[in-house]
């Protein structure tokens, strides 16, 4: 149901994207038209002279309000995409809807939309995403941001016939997008992949293609455990500890600050949903107990030995990695 003090969505006088910059959701119901949809994607006007845009151009955001959200939504608008935003909680150009009882209308909006994006807890996801895809046309595109992909592919199972797209941005709400990463799993191929691919590229983002459980596991170390480790920092050390202001006690207080600063669902769902996270953090507690062996054991060989297994894991040279560090905390000196 609508949340209170919220229009309800219907179609009866205006075009369903109009409706939802006015958030006056009294519009005629609008059909996909396939002819018009093919002139969009090939880029030209009705008398055939090009009009720059890319690829289809009609969507949706779910969880508009939010910060992913805001985020794709903003990016959209800016792509030339007509774009319905929709969250449960009313606001200024959002047409307020509860994405898990879908109604008539938003049914319809659901089928005239080319992309339809899922910016919403993982919960609600994996709850909605069965109905939205069934209510999708086959050549339209749903994308989820979900965190952790297993429960999402479950729950989804074969719903509907429309292309199905997982994506994880590397990066949070308030980053440029340019020189970024975002991980692209292909659950099953759209139409027209483009609209997706064209849409992240436009805006500098890089993409890596995985497939769901080589996302889970790579997340495991590089979400669950990570994050992990700076929740046991933070957790473990003192406020005073800041005034020891060394670059690297700053770096961590700040990617700690960022963690909390964050909506907590989203990391709970990292540690909690993820099926290869708690294997994840016992190898952090593994290390750890190793680590303070040695200490205990005042084995020096055996630290240089510790040391030396670790430099495998860093994924680059240590000098390169050590080098942007060094730039790294030069800026945070030069900010102050």
């Amino acid at each position: 149901m609508p949340a209170s003090g919220s229009p309800p969505f219907t179609l009866d006088h205006q075009s369903i994207w109009s409706c939802a910059m006015s958030n006056d959701c009294s519009g005629h119901r609008w059909e996909r038209r396939t002819l018009e949809r093919q002139r969009l994607c090939a880029g030209t006007g009705p008398d055939g002279r090009e009009t720059g845009m890319p690829f289809c151009n009609r969507a949706i955001v779910f969880g508009a309000a939010g910060g992913m959200g805001r985020m794709f939504r903003d990016r959209l608008d800016a792509a030339g995409f007509e774009t319905l935003a929709v969250d449960i909680t009313p606001g200024a150009g959002l047409v307020s809807a509860d994405l898990t009882a879908l109604s008539r209308d938003m049914r319809i909006a659901l089928k005239a939309a080319d992309l339809v994006i899922l910016a919403v807890p993982d919960a609600i996801a994996c709850k909605a995403a069965a109905q939205v895809a069934g209510a999708m046309s086959e050549d339209a595109t749903l994308v989820d941001c979900t965190s952790v992909k297993a429960p999402y592919v479950a729950a989804l199972g074969n719903a509907g016939r429309c292309g199905l797209v997982s994506i994880n941005p590397l990066f949070g709400p308030g980053l440029d997008w340019t020189g970024r990463s975002i991980v692209v799993t292909e659950l099953r191929r759209p139409a027209y992949p483009e609209d997706l691919t064209g849409f992240l590229e436009r805006f500098g983002l890089n993409i890596i293609r995985l497939d769901s459980e080589q996302h889970d596991r790579l997340a495991a170390e590089a979400q669950a455990q990570l994050h992990a480790a700076l929740m046991a920092f933070i957790a473990s050390v003192s406020a005073d500890g800041a005034l020891f202001d060394t670059p690297p006690n700053r770096v961590m207080r700040m990617l700690s600050a960022r963690i909390l600063s964050g909506e907590a669902h989203v990391y709970w769902k990292i540690q909690a949903s993820n099926p290869f996270a708690s294997a994840a953090r016992q190898k952090l507690i593994d290390a750890l107990k190793t680590l303070d062996d040695i200490c205990e054991a005042d084995d020096a060989t055996a630290f240089s030995g510790f040391l030396e297994k670790a430099r495998t894991n860093l994924g680059a040279p240590a000098t390169a990695l050590s080098e942007d560090c060094v730039q790294l905390f030069s800026r945070l000196d030069s900010a102050r």
